[in-house]
């Protein structure tokens, strides 16, 4: 990695465990060092969360990791509110999302630095068939669905729209800030509005997952709620 820049690199945080600050520490200090000369700076949001951020938390991550912005607001909204709140705070060039846990590989992290300093707007990290084929089985159905209706209902050439990690420029940042959706399909919404602006460079990595995270499943009452929000991002004109 040669090109200098910045990215705003943004982890949504709900009530963490125990030690998150230095494991969130440890990672970026990773990134730093594998990416340089890239400058990263960092958005941790609470997202409402009840525990994980008591001011000796707080000062611990201040030490490790100076500039950092922590993003706290009540009450819990979703990781899409969560996200936006974060997002409408960055003034980098490029803004890139994920877990706070780092879950993908080191390897796909440079395809997605690669792909922001290369001039795409809007970059889809999208994962393996093995990895769908180890999800829980609701959740196996759940991504399946989404597949279908990605392709068949909301024209959206990328199928795998829901992987943990996204980044964008200037200009995907602009088209981000207008998503509604707070919770799982609010990654849904913004590729299906970065995909019909023609002006967008949409593109997608491939992108593989730590050995050994594990992935937790949902209930119908998320399915339910997810129904709702596809249908208001089938309908919704902007």
């Amino acid at each position: 990695m040669n090109a200098r820049a910045d990215i705003d690199l943004v982890l949504p945080c709900y009530n963490p465990p125990s030690g998150w600050e230095e494991q969130v520490a440890t990672h970026f200090r990773k990134v730093e060092r594998l990416f340089s000369p890239v400058r990263f700076h960092l958005f941790i949001v609470s997202d409402g969360s009840r525990r994980g951020y008591e001011p000796e938390t707080i000062d611990r991550l201040r030490q490790l990791i100076p500039d950092v912005c922590v993003v706290d607001y009540k009450p819990n909204r979703g990781k899409g509110y969560a996200l936006r709140e974060a997002v409408k705070r960055c003034t980098s060039p490029y803004i890139i999302y994920t877990d706070y846990d780092f879950p993908y590989t080191n390897d796909s992290f440079g395809r997605m630095v690669e792909a922001l300093l290369g001039g795409a707007d809007v970059v889809v990290a999208t994962r393996s068939k093995s990895y769908q084929d180890n999800l829980p089985p609701f959740r196996q159905m759940l991504s399946k669905l989404s597949h279908i209706c990605n392709t068949w209902v909301l024209r959206i050439k990328i199928k795998d729209t829901q992987g943990g990690m996204k980044g964008f420029s200037q200009a995907g940042q602009a088209i981000f800030l207008t998503t509604r959706i707070n919770s799982f399909l609010f990654d849904t919404e913004f590729i299906y509005k970065a995909s019909r602006r023609k002006e967008i460079n949409l593109r997608t990595i491939n992108a593989n997952i730590k050995e050994g995270l594990a992935v937790s499943d949902m209930g119908f009452k998320v399915l339910r709620r997810e129904a709702l929000n596809f249908l208001s991002i089938l309908f919704h004109r902007d």
